[in-house]
């Protein structure tokens, strides 16, 4: 069962005045080490099977697992670390989830902003959304499950936006079955088709790494171009990496399908800068 959260109305197409040589700028992060991921995280590393992670990851479960204090340390490295990249951010993307969250305010703080230019005293405060659809593989464990919204505008900084992208106040997307690798990548995929309609050409996504281990790998609509081994295409905690992301135009699509009312769905190009 899918569990995507709908950008838009399914007959309308946000995306049509788009062109194939339109770009954006992607950085995206991955949370810092969370409650359930050492003993998961180390036996991955070591090659275990998926079923082994997977049962790892029941054992250490919590709701809306928390950043553990090395996780605050990693997202505190990162924010120094990526401070080059991170200059010229338009929009700040997160999952609802409290490791998310946590991670993308220690990287660019909600008070402080973005230092603008050389200046000493102007800071930018990029906006900071709140996107359902960059949630990590949905059901099953309790550290999917995300807090209601208004829990949510409690926890966190009044920047954040927790209605425009968010589809309800309590968390009806999750079920006690876990998703499937191919529904999670289909919502990664979403969440990409929402980027592109935004204005914002340089935006940070603080999400997670099934999902974007599913959204790079398995979704027909997603070509990577990155030189990495297969080993290493897994984002590490609180790694960041930066494409340029393109896609075909919408008169593409319908010039190969000869059907004006298909819905948009378009081949996203990223390549690792």
């Amino acid at each position: 069962m899918s569990t995507q959260c709908p950008s838009s109305p399914p007959d309308s197409n946000p995306y049509q005045h788009h062109r194939v040589n339109d770009t954006k700028r992607i950085l995206f992060l991955r949370h810092g080490q969370a409650t359930h991921n050492p003993r998961a995280e180390a036996a991955r590393s070591q090659g275990c099977s998926y079923e082994t992670f997977l049962d790892l990851m029941k054992q250490d479960d919590a709701f809306d697992a928390d950043l553990t204090p090395l996780g605050e340390e990693q997202a505190i490295r990162g924010r120094n670390k990526y401070q080059h990249k991170l200059l010229g951010v338009q929009l700040i993307v997160s999952s609802p989830l409290t490791r998310t969250l946590k991670t993308a305010d220690l990287t660019i703080c909600p008070h402080n902003g973005l230092q603008s230019g050389n200046s000493n005293v102007q800071y930018a405060h990029p906006d900071r959304i709140c996107v359902e659809n960059f949630r990590e593989i949905n059901g099953l464990l309790e550290n999917a499950k995300r807090h209601k919204r208004s829990q949510l505008q409690k926890m966190f900084h009044s920047r954040w936006d927790f209605h425009t992208a968010v589809s309800s106040e309590a968390d009806n997307m999750w079920t006690d079955t876990l998703e499937s690798q191919s529904d999670c990548a289909e919502r990664g995929y979403q969440g990409i088709l929402w980027l592109i309609q935004r204005k914002e050409h340089t935006v940070l996504v603080v999400t997670h790494g099934g999902i974007l281990r599913f959204l790079m790998v398995d979704h027909p609509n997603v070509k990577i171009i990155e030189s990495r081994k297969e080993e290493e295409k897994r984002f590490e905690n609180c790694e960041l990496r930066e494409y340029e992301m393109s896609w075909t135009s919408n008169e593409t699509i319908n010039e190969q399908n000869d059907d004006s009312s298909l819905p948009y769905r378009p081949i996203v190009t990223l390549t690792e800068v």
